[in-house]
């Protein structure tokens, strides 16, 4: 279902719209039952806190796509607000500790992502903070489990750092404030 989404064409809302609102709705559902039935999900079935952010990650995915193709802020603010929940409520703190490499790349392309929607949203604060956050979860992650790792996320690092520096140089113009 989510990953559907990407071969979708990104013209025509009639071809793309509904298939989003069907994966909202599924995404929404599982959600809200994991919300009523943590207590449940974590005595019974061993729910950890990353299985709980992995939905959130997909939830603010899927709003940052949707703000993709309909340029509406609004959904952008929604990823914004998912991603950053994931990192105040430490869903991925344990991570390492899990012994899954898979799941530190997915740590990796959350911080990627989240980084990309902070940009976007200029929080130029959040995003130096973030980076930092991430160069220690690369060091760890190709330390421990794929050094040859080291290179691709460092030019992850270094298109990020570039973004960084090109906002610090632009300046917008606005005409009613320029002569």
């Amino acid at each position: 279902l989510f990953n559907g989404l990407r071969d979708l064409p990104q013209y025509g809302h009639r071809q793309w719209q509904a298939y989003f609102g069907r994966t909202f709705d599924v995404y929404t559902k599982l959600w809200k039952f994991q919300q009523q039935h943590r207590l449940v999900l974590d005595s019974k079935y061993g729910l950890k806190r990353w299985q709980i952010g992995e939905i959130a990650s997909k939830i603010g995915q899927l709003y940052y796509h949707y703000y993709l193709r309909t340029s509406e802020t609004n959904y952008l603010n929604e990823a914004y607000s998912f991603y950053a929940a994931i990192r105040g409520r430490a869903y991925y703190s344990r991570a390492i500790k899990e012994d899954r490499p898979d799941l530190m790349v997915k740590k990796l392309r959350y911080y990627a992502r989240f980084i990309v929607v902070c940009l976007l949203l200029k929080k130029m604060k959040l995003v130096r903070e973030l980076v930092i956050e991430l160069e220690r979860q690369i060091q760890e992650y190709t330390t421990t489990y794929e050094p040859e790792d080291q290179l691709e996320w460092s030019l992850v690092l270094d298109e990020i750092k570039g973004f960084i520096k090109a906002e610090a140089a632009v300046a917008v113009l606005h005409a009613d404030t320029n002569p």
